[in-house]
C-alpha cells in the first residue's frame, strides 16, 4: 500500500508543479456546469482500479479543475486508506468527461456491502451544478464462489520429468466490457461462467492467451467444480521454435491426449484447489511447416493443485 501512496504523491507533485502553466488555458465560458454523470456506482471488492465519470454540460474553451471529496455514508460506511484508496482528488477535464479513481482494499473477509460518497467541492472553470454526488457502493465478493476463486494462485504440479514446479498464476473473469465501455462481444458464458488463468509456466502477457477454465456451482447443494477446458486445437501461443521448425502453435490438452476437461475440487475455505490425482495438461508444439514432423511435447503437467495467495 505504501508503493501505492507514494505514486499518489509523486502525481500530486507533478500536477501542482505545473498548475501555473494550466491556468492559462483555464475555461473561461460562464456557462459551463460539472456535475457528476450518474447518483450511483458499485462495483466489486476485488475489481482494482474503477473511474467514477464526472461530466462537464456546456461548451468549454479550455480546462476544468474540479476538487473532489469524499464522505463516510450508509450503514456501514466505508472508510478512505481502510476499505478503499484514491488515486486523486484534484481533477483535469479537458473535454466532456472526466474521472476520479478509487480502489477497492480486499480484505478476504465477508462482510455487508459497504459505502461512501465522492463530492464535488470546487470547480475552476465551471459551475458545480445540483448532481454533485455520487455513491459509491463496494460490493462485497467474498462468499461468492465465482468471485472467491478469482485471485492470485500458487500453481504446483509435477512437470514432464516427473520434478516438482510452481508458478504464480491469476485467475480473471472474462472482460463484460470493453476500453470505450462498450460490451464485449466475446463475453462467453451463456450456459454457465468461465474463468480465465494466465501465468502458467510463469508465461504471460502479450502473446499467451489465458487457459479457460470451467465452472459450476449449484446453490441448493452448495456442490461446485473448477475445471481446465481442454477445448479441442486450443491454441494457446504461437511463436517460432528455432530455423528447423520455425513457426508453431502450443495447444492444450488432457494429459491423457483427449479434449476431456480435467477437473478440480476447492476446499471449504477456498484456500485450495485439487485438480484429479494423476490427471493433468498436455502442452504440445504444432509445426506450422508441413515437412517438419510433429507434434512435439512441450510439456506435461500433473497432480496440479492451487493454493490461493493472500
Amino acid at each position: 500500500m505504501k508503493y501505492f501512496k507514494l505514486f499518489l504523491l509523486v502525481a500530486a507533485i507533478a500536477f501542482f508543479g505545473s498548475c501555473s502553466d494550466d491556468k492559462e488555458t483555464q475555461n473561461t465560458n460562464s456557462d459551463v456546469v460539472v456535475e457528476m454523470e450518474s447518483p450511483t456506482f458499485s462495483a466489486k471488492e476485488k475489481a482494482g482500479s474503477l473511474k467514477v465519470p464526472i461530466k462537464v454540460i456546456g461548451k468549454t474553451n479550455g480546462k476544468i479543475y474540479v476538487t473532489m471529496g469524499v464522505k463516510e455514508c450508509g450503514k456501514n460506511p466505508a472508510k478512505e486508506d481502510v476499505h478503499y484508496l484514491v488515486a486523486d482528488t484534484t481533477i483535469t477535464i479537458s473535454d466532456e468527461i472526466g474521472y476520479v479513481e478509487y480502489r477497492a482494499i480486499d480484505n478476504k473477509e465477508i462482510n455487508e456491502d459497504r459505502t461512501f460518497q465522492f463530492i464535488i467541492k470546487e470547480a475552476r472553470g465551471a459551475k458545480i451544478g445540483e448532481n454533485n454526488v455520487t455513491t459509491v457502493t463496494i460490493v462485497d465478493d467474498d462468499d461468492a464462489p465465482y468471485d472467491r476463486l478469482q485471485g492470485d494462485w500458487m500453481f504446483t504440479a509435477k512437470d514432464a520429468n516427473g520434478a516438482n514446479v510452481s508458478y504464480k498464476v491469476k485467475i480473471t473473469e472474462p472482460q463484460k466490457k470493453l476500453d470505450d465501455g462498450t460490451d464485449n462481444p466475446s463475453y462467453d458464458y451463456e450456459l454457465g461462467y468461465y474463468l480465465y488463468m494466465d501465468g502458467i509456466k510463469g508465461l504471460s502477457g502479450p502473446g499467451f492467451n489465458k487457459v479457460k477454465l470451467d465452472f459450476s456451482y449449484n446453490e441448493k447443494t452448495k456442490q461446485g467444480y473448477l475445471a481446465f477446458n481442454c477445448q479441442a486445437d486450443y491454441i494457446w501461443f504461437t511463436n517460432s521454435f528455432g530455423e528447423d521448425i520455425g513457426e508453431c502453435d502450443v495447444r492444450v490438452r488432457n494429459a491423457d491426449g483427449s479434449v476431456s476437461p480435467l477437473f478440480g475440487n476447492w476446499d471449504e475455505d477456498f484456500t485450495t484447489v485439487t485438480f484429479t490425482p494423476g490427471g493433468g495438461l498436455l502442452f504440445t508444439i504444432h509445426p506450422k511447416k508441413t515437412d517438419v514432423g510433429g507434434p512435439y511435447l512441450f510439456d506435461k503437467l500433473t497432480d496440479i493443485v492451487l493454493t490461493q495467495i493472500k
